[in-house]
């Protein structure tokens, strides 16, 4: 069997040419005329792009790395329970911020990630309109952003601070992100609602926003841009402050001296 570090950084090297190939998929459908879509629930979709990169993307990954598992978004049959112990698997989000590429909206990203039981060891996301590729692994001391390394912002206060969150597809959950947002938003200097968690995580990871909180995530969401912001300096964790990987439900990032103030505002 392949050393891991050997294999992580094989998979690396061909996702950064992968995903920008899969990233001209995209662009051919974003301004389109008609753009299908079917409804995956009260306030989720996916249209033929997600579908059409999503098995791009499974394609050429089965061709070069046959051994390793996959969880997508558009292949997910409903138990994440079997895939947590997975030692290899691909966690692959086709069109993470569906919702704006359907408006034309260009805040969205091409995420995969590879995890080591649950725990991400390979993070690569693509911004296809902006041509941003963003990526790391366990084994680097930094993220990357188009090859210059990138870092969280040094905003130490919080009436300095920008803020990024979103609604969860489930409504059940949305009263959490409420209450956070009643408890916030007298104490910091911006709230933003972006739409694309992987890409939101991003801007974090490069300093362009400071604290990104959610509710109720899936592992495709968060597994790639976690795993960045963490090589980026954030603090990566469950939003009461326990430990993090890409199968937890929630998610609180930022610089260690917001992120423990937050902690301290519950």
């Amino acid at each position: 069997m392949e050393d891991k570090e050997k294999l992580v950084k094989r998979v690396r090297n061909y996702l950064l040419d992968l995903l920008p190939s899969a990233g001209q998929i995209v662009r051919r459908y974003l301004h389109a005329e008609e753009l299908p879509s079917k409804m995956k629930g009260i306030h989720d979709f996916t249209t033929v792009a997600d579908l059409a990169v999503d098995e791009f993307l499974r394609e050429n990954l089965k061709k070069n790395f046959s051994e390793i598992s996959f969880l997508t978004e558009e292949t997910f049959e409903g138990d994440l329970n079997k895939y947590r112990q997975k030692e290899l698997l691909f966690i692959i989000d086709p069109l993470d911020g569906t919702a704006n590429f359907a408006r034309g909206d260009d805040n969205f990203c091409i995420s995969v990630a590879l995890a080591n039981s649950g725990e991400p060891i390979l993070g690569v996301i693509f911004q296809p309109i902006q041509s941003r590729l963003f990526w790391t692994t366990y084994r680097d001391k930094k993220a990357f952003w188009n090859g210059r390394s990138i870092h969280v912002s040094d905003v130490s206060e919080l009436n300095k601070a920008v803020v990024c969150t979103d609604w969860s597809h489930v409504m059940e959950t949305r009263e959490e992100t409420t209450n956070f947002l009643r408890k916030i938003y007298h104490k910091v200097r911006q709230i933003k609602i972006l739409g694309s968690a992987a890409t939101d995580l991003t801007l974090l990871a490069r300093g362009g926003v400071d604290i990104y909180h959610h509710v109720k995530l899936y592992p495709w969401d968060v597994a790639a841009a976690g795993l960045i912001a963490q090589k980026a300096g954030a603090k990566v964790t469950e939003i009461d402050g326990g430990s993090w990987n890409a199968f937890s439900e929630n998610i609180l990032a930022a610089n260690p001296t917001l992120h423990q103030k937050l902690l301290e505002l519950s």
